[in-house]
């Protein structure tokens, strides 16, 4: 298996002291993991095919910047508008019922949320898929109850550099973009969850601070 480096970026932003913390909790990398992470485009076209790996290279580099807004219909028929979640810690994530690795994740993703539910964070789902009436049978399977926005056309995946799924985005409270990160990850290990706790505590920053 090749470094985290061909798998997994992220850039530390803020404090350092939080970010060494996040930096350690960050990642245990499954088995999925052993095999490359496919583009997106090869994904959405052929999602049966063997999969390859992005370039480094691909996907704009958001860390350090306001996350870009968005508003999209969501599975229980209203709207995800992500400027609602202003003051709360965003995880912000791009899947597909047809990717292996998202349904791998998504069970450590359903603790995260359920363990932070009703305080200052919100788990932000994005299915790409162009069925999307595949999405209720998929949550339903893996009882899964976290927020489910539709992007069939990718279209805000495009505002963020998607570069495949799943890829999640970690946003502050003031709408920054502190992470991005490429891959599945284990989401409810002890280490992650305590960097998260941190990171819901903390006050909000004035600008400039």
């Amino acid at each position: 298996m090749g470094s985290n480096a061909e798998t997994i970026k992220w850039v530390p932003f803020g404090a350092l002291a939080l970010g060494l913390v996040i930096a350690g909790a960050f990642w245990k990398i499954d088995k999925s993991m052993e095999q490359p992470l496919p583009r997106l485009s090869e994904m959405r076209q052929q999602p049966d095919s063997g999969p390859s790996r992005p370039p480094a290279t691909e996907g704009k580099k958001l860390e350090g910047q306001t996350a870009p807004d968005f508003s999209l219909p969501t599975l229980d028929g209203g709207t995800m508008t992500l400027a609602d979640y202003r003051g709360k810690v965003v995880l912000l994530n791009f899947w597909a019922t047809w990717c292996p690795p998202c349904k791998e994740e998504m069970p450590s993703m359903q603790k995260l949320y359920e363990h932070f539910k009703g305080r200052d964070f919100v788990m932000l789902t994005v299915s790409i898929d162009d069925k999307t009436g595949d999405v209720a049978p998929f949550m339903k399977e893996l009882g899964l109850t976290f927020p489910v926005a539709f992007d069939p056309g990718a279209k805000v995946g495009a505002d963020y550099g998607l570069t495949g799924v799943p890829e999640t985005f970690l946003i502050d409270k003031r709408g920054t973009v502190m992470h991005h990160l490429i891959g599945p990850g284990d989401w409810y290990q002890p280490g992650l969850v305590s960097a998260f706790e941190s990171l819901v505590d903390r006050p909000v920053a004035a600008p400039g601070a």
